[in-house]
């Protein structure tokens, strides 16, 4: 069943119905994950990009072989850095995709202001125009990449990284696909998702979250209300895992990554790479 009836099943979940299907992850799960890349042993770059403000945010760039090729900007949860990321940033890197995993202001190696003074993670008003400063200046740095196709670039945000995304998103329609894990309604009491789902648009949207994260799925349940056809859904039915906390999921022990391998199936077939090994 997974490598022959996979395709439809998955294509209809993430992009086309609109509503969380009825099948559980193990129905739905990526059919060539046996087959699916290795991390790729290519080494990332660090990076350091100036951000809106002049801060210095810090990333890892994976690069692309291939002119043309399309890119995705990761950003993290709450308390965490871009390292969180750095499996599936291999791994996308390995489907062709050029990647920036960037450390949030205040985390990792983003820790100083331009000044050298030390900077601290913040959630006020501020502090959240400024971190969607470092957003868009980490997009525009991976927009101007070698090998890099500007019209095909995406963003994927955990917890409140994918706030982020969404609010960046609606206001950029140069990002090509957004995907969130364990989002929220309004992190930070300052970060309203809902109004920035509903105006995205014709744009492709893809949310994942886990039952028991209640706060997450509420906030899943609420996108999927907006009845966008282009907008898909997964919610794993057991466990609270948050943000990239989920990679960790499989339906069996020896199963396959579902959520990594429903995200590069999103991934790859909104920004435009065809999956030749799905059969």
């Amino acid at each position: 069943m997974m490598k022959i009836a996979l395709v439809p099943i998955l294509l209809c979940f993430l992009i086309a119905c609109g509503g969380r299907p009825k099948t559980s992850p193990s129905d739905v799960r990526s059919g060539p994950a046996a087959d699916s890349p290795p991390p790729s042993d290519k080494s990332y770059k660090t990076v350091e990009i100036d951000s809106l403000d002049g801060t210095p945010i810090v990333g890892s760039l994976y690069a692309a072989d291939k002119p043309n090729s399309p890119a995705l900007l990761l950003l993290h949860q709450w308390q965490s850095d871009r390292h969180s990321f750095d499996d599936f940033a291999a791994r996308m890197q390995a489907r062709g995709f050029a990647v920036l995993a960037i450390d949030g202001r205040g985390f990792g190696e983003s820790n100083h202001h331009a000044n050298g003074s030390m900077l601290s993670p913040g959630r006020t008003d501020a502090d959240v125009k400024a971190m969607l400063g470092d957003v868009e200046a980490s997009f525009n740095y991976l927009s101007k990449q070698p090998n890099v196709d500007p019209k095909r670039v995406g963003i994927v945000g955990a917890s409140y990284g994918s706030s982020l995304a969404i609010i960046y998103a609606v206001d950029h329609p140069s990002v090509g696909a957004v995907a969130l894990l364990s989002p929220g309604l309004n992190y930070f009491g300052n970060m309203q998702t809902e109004p920035a789902a509903r105006k995205y648009g014709d744009r492709d949207l893809f949310t994942i979250a886990s039952k028991g994260d209640t706060e997450s799925a509420e906030a899943a349940e609420s996108f999927e209300k907006i009845g966008n056809t282009r907008y898909g859904f997964m919610i794993l039915p057991v466990g609270s895992a948050h943000g990239t906390e989920m990679f960790k999921y499989r339906d069996k022990t020896d199963g396959p990554p579902v959520v990594e391998d429903a995200l590069e199936f999103f991934l790859t077939t909104r920004l435009g790479l065809a999956r030749a090994d799905y059969k």
